[in-house]
């Protein structure tokens, strides 16, 4: 049976505020106005599969016009360009797919690719509905980042260069994830021969279930992380208050990112390291920004991420999946768009890769010769020893652990 994944996400728009724009991509209109895509983001959450997926644009004029400004939004494929510039892979979706539409104006709709509206005189917007029909992955891969790039593409006002918007979808994807019992954890000791790099970024998305251990439920390690020769150390905790980046011998408040860690609730974390500072993204948002001089990924042995910690005292169970590090900063937009659904293998810079699923097991999928190595109460062990739980059919995107048939 065909599954019918979809789901539109965030509308994503370019550039910066008109306040400040002076560039025009028009020399010349009917009127004094110009008219640009505004900032606006709306996220279509799609309970099942029988529903489409909608959401809308808004067009607007820099001053009102006394006449009607008459415009044209078309589906103008720029990815090559976006995609090489912000270091994402989206692929436009075939316009038999959506459908575009006038939200003053319902019966103005066209399934072409192209949309016709007019901000009448005394009006400064007018917004544009876009429903997408269900995707089915067997024709449209869940891994593939489809999505919709719009552009005002005509106007009788000058247009300004802030012109563009891209629709992306978060679909709904099921897989399986690791339940690792306290006390167990396990590291990638990366390929020796991979290139020393100065900016990197590691990602995990992780799932606390309780905050038990032998002795206190404060100090349980998240990923830590070892660049190899000439580089400096840091590693990670969670705490139910905040999570808790160190540095050496660096503690206390400043090292935390304040944030009320619950339960059976799924985090994706990114570390972004670049120009001596390391940023900290949960689920996608920036949280806090960290003075950490001298981290590195250098060539030669001794490079390595650990995650969690096989001692009782400094664990607790959790759920795991989709750890990755990358051989640069990934921007907000990547990590976004890479946030729960798996990334291809030979992406650029992938410099590890485990998705943690059942079919893949602990397995590195990257193209380079990591060693994954196991630990259990404080000693080495074999992936045999490692005590795993599997939880198949696991949806994504979900807040918490949400299974279906």
């Amino acid at each position: 049976m065909k599954n019918l994944f979809f789901k539109v996400s965030t509308a994503i728009l370019l550039l910066g505020t008109v306040g400040c724009q002076e560039k025009l991509d028009t020399v010349s209109g009917e009127h004094s106005t110009a008219v640009y895509m505004t900032k606006d983001n709306q996220l279509i959450n799609i309970s099942n599969a029988v529903e489409s997926g909608e959401t809308f644009i808004e067009v607007r004029l820099s001053r009102l016009a006394e006449n009607s400004v008459n415009i044209s939004v078309s589906a103008i494929d720029f990815f090559s360009e976006y995609n090489k510039k912000n270091g994402t892979e989206y692929k436009a979706l075939p316009s038999s797919e959506y459908e575009l539409y006038e939200i003053g104006n319902p019966s103005n709709k066209s399934n072409n690719g192209t949309l016709s509206i007019s901000v009448k005189g005394g009006d400064y917007s007018s917004r544009i509905g876009v429903k997408v029909k269900p995707l089915d992955d067997s024709v449209y891969p869940v891994s593939t980042r489809y999505a919709i790039p719009l552009r005002i593409s005509s106007s009788s006002a000058k247009i300004l260069s802030n012109k563009d918007a891209i629709i992306s979808f978060n679909r709904p994807y099921k897989t399986s994830v690791a339940e690792i019992v306290k006390g167990h954890n396990f590291a990638v000791e990366l390929d020796p021969e991979i290139e020393s790099t100065d900016e990197f970024t590691v990602q995990g998305q992780f799932m606390f279930l309780n905050w038990n251990s032998m002795q206190h439920s404060w100090n349980q390690s998240m990923i830590n992380f070892k660049g190899g020769p000439g580089s400096n150390w840091w590693y990670t905790r969670v705490n139910p208050d905040h999570f808790q980046v160190k540095d050496l011998d660096a503690d206390g408040e400043a090292t935390h990112v304040k944030l009320d860690v619950k339960l059976n609730v799924w985090y994706q974390v990114s570390y972004v390291y670049k120009a001596n500072s390391l940023k900290v993204y949960v689920n996608g948002e920036l949280k806090k920004t960290f003075s950490r001089p001298g981290l590195r990924i250098s060539k030669g042995e001794g490079a390595t991420i650990t995650v969690a910690n096989s001692t009782l005292a400094d664990s607790r169970d959790f759920r795991i999946r989709e750890v990755r590090l990358w051989n640069r900063a990934l921007s907000e937009a990547e990590i976004k768009d890479k946030l729960y659904l798996p990334v291809n293998s030979d992406s650029e810079g992938l410099l590890v890769y485990l998705p943690i699923d059942k079919k893949n097991g602990f397995k590195d999928l990257s193209k380079h010769k990591n060693i994954v190595k196991f630990g259990r109460h404080g000693k080495n062990v074999d992936v045999e020893k490692m005590e795993v739980k599997w939880t198949e059919n696991v949806k994504f995107p979900a807040e918490g652990l949400v299974i279906e048939p």
